[in-house]
């Protein structure tokens, strides 16, 4: 049998843990036709990258209280945030004030609308966003207060959320790290009070996600579908979502493409 690359290797150890709690490294070994050193390396990437948990012997689904830093995220589905950030800027009118939250996808956000001839005010609690935007001189950034927590490169807890309350916004512009039929969700508890202050505080809210978050479930509980104006997605939301999102406006690449 010919070696499998790396990338596959990945691909069909991610997939086996959808269905099994754990994998052991020498049943991926002798499946994959490669040495034990080498699973034992891809298992100690991904976990790496926050994909799943390592064990003695082996590894093991993630917890869902578990997730990778911003730096790290921000190197997964580049193309396609991209591809959403860019669609997203069309959501936004001039004189808009936003709330714009800490995460890979809103980094990207912040990069997209900083190339945009619009005037606009940002609050955020995101240290990327602050900088990308900070650079535009028709937009006035404003960065909360609150928690420096590097991994996240934001700040969070009461100061942060006390902040927030003292302004009102147009739009709340939040990234989420799983979406179900039922509830929008976060692996950080700290992360998921910033998301929903912000909704709380603006007029209209908009979710950006990427297909890999659709099935996801994590710690916290952010909100539900019915608090979402606007879904930005790199493509068209699965069927069994259909019903309990109609109330939500979807804007995805694909479907955008497909009617021109």
């Amino acid at each position: 049998m010919d070696r499998l690359p790396k990338h596959v290797r990945h691909d069909r150890i991610i997939k086996r843990l959808t269905n099994d709690v754990a994998v052991r490294i020498s049943t991926l070994a002798d499946e994959f036709g490669v040495t034990t050193e080498t699973v034992r390396r891809d298992l100690d990437e991904l976990s790496e990258r926050g994909l799943l948990a390592r064990t003695y012997g082996g590894a093991a689904v993630r917890s869902v209280a578990a997730e990778p830093g911003v730096h790290l995220r921000a190197q997964e589905h580049v193309v396609e945030r991209q591809r959403i950030a860019a669609l997203a800027t069309e959501e936004i009118r001039p004189g808009d004030v936003l709330m714009i939250d800490a995460g890979s996808t809103t980094a990207h956000f912040a990069h997209a609308l900083a190339r945009q001839p619009v005037e606009v005010t940002v609050i955020t609690n995101s240290l990327s966003v602050a900088s990308r935007l900070g650079v535009a001189e028709s937009i006035s950034v404003i960065l909360c207060p609150g928690d420096l927590r590097h991994t996240e490169e934001g700040v969070f807890g009461t100061e942060t959320i006390g902040f927030l309350e003292r302004y009102h916004a147009d739009l709340a512009v939040i990234g989420a790290g799983g979406i179900t039929v039922e509830e929008i969700t976060d692996a950080d508890a700290q992360a998921a009070a910033i998301k929903r202050k912000m909704i709380t505080r603006a007029s209209r809210s908009m979710l950006l996600a990427d297909h890999g978050k659709f099935g996801q479930t994590h710690f916290a509980a952010v909100c539900q579908a019915r608090d979402i104006d606007v879904l930005v997605t790199d493509q068209p939301i699965p069927t069994g979502f259909a019903d309990v999102w109609k109330q939500v406006r979807i804007a995805s690449y694909p479907s955008r493409e497909a009617a021109a």
